[in-house]
């Protein structure tokens, strides 16, 4: 006759290791359970009951504290003092005009029939601008004055200024009595050599640029014609600074000038 278990987990650990493992979880597994529900259900009404139990510790009557809600207030920068203020700049000097000598009146003769001139119709003689100076109408001066006043127009001699060097564009014809001439070409393109990377790519091209050249054969600036790839512009155009010039001729006269030089990349096979 067979046996009746009445605990499943007998039925389901029958001939296996009952000391450890899955049997003995299984076997516990109820009352740690009962043990975590009755640990919730007393947390549950602490948390639940508290408040209202709360009245009854603490005394009646306690002193209540007022809160008060604080307020953010923008300060701003203090006045700065009498010492830090800015002093404002004293007003520029008028300077006094000098002092203008007399003039006259300067009239140029008219032919004019007899019966219609004027008594007041007369010119100044030579005696009379010994104290005074022509001018286009008689005016009353200071009879100290400097006798070159009228002719002192600031405080000194004017200084003529040069006009501005016209700028040449780079694409403007200028006659030219002698070209600009490289002087080191051949040892700046030693410098320029062939980039490693376009000689790898078998890259190969003409680079073309325009170059300002000043008045002492330096280098002022340039513009690229011809860019064949990037690789050999940029091994052109960081060099370009070192070049050096004879200066171009015009009129006797060195003058700023463009130039043109190509340089030519071809690999050898």
């Amino acid at each position: 006759m067979s046996k009746v278990y009445a605990d499943l987990d007998e039925i389901v650990f029958e001939g296996r290791e009952k000391e450890y493992g899955a049997y003995q979880l299984r076997k516990s597994y109820n009352r740690f359970l009962e043990r975590a529900a009755l640990v919730a259900f007393i947390l549950f009404l602490f948390v639940t009951g508290f408040p209202k139990v709360l009245p009854w510790i603490l005394p009646e009557g306690g002193e209540e504290i007022e809160m008060i809600a604080a307020t953010e207030v923008d300060l701003t920068a203090p006045p700065p003092s009498i010492d830090e203020e800015e002093v404002p700049p004293p007003p520029p000097e008028v300077k006094t005009p000098p002092p203008l000598k007399a003039t006259i009146e300067f009239k140029v003769p008219k032919p004019t029939p007899d019966d219609e001139v004027e008594d007041t119709m007369t010119i100044a003689l030579v005696d009379d601008l010994k104290d005074v100076d022509p001018g286009l109408k008689t005016e009353e001066g200071d009879p100290n004055a400097d006798p070159f006043a009228n002719m002192n127009t600031g405080d000194g001699p004017t200084e003529i200024e040069p006009e501005p060097e016209k700028e040449i564009g780079a694409n403007d014809f200028v006659p030219l009595e002698k070209e600009p001439a490289p002087v080191n070409l051949n040892d700046i393109k030693n410098l320029i050599g062939y980039p490693p990377m376009a000689r790898e790519a078998e890259i190969e091209g003409k680079v073309t640029v325009r170059i300002q050249v000043d008045k002492n054969g330096k280098y002022v600036k340039h513009i690229v014609l011809k860019d064949p790839h990037p690789l050999l512009t940029k091994a052109v155009t960081d060099k370009l600074p070192q070049l050096q010039f004879t200066p171009g001729i015009q009129a006797g006269k060195p003058i700023k000038v463009w130039v043109t030089i190509p340089f030519d990349f071809r690999l050898t096979r």
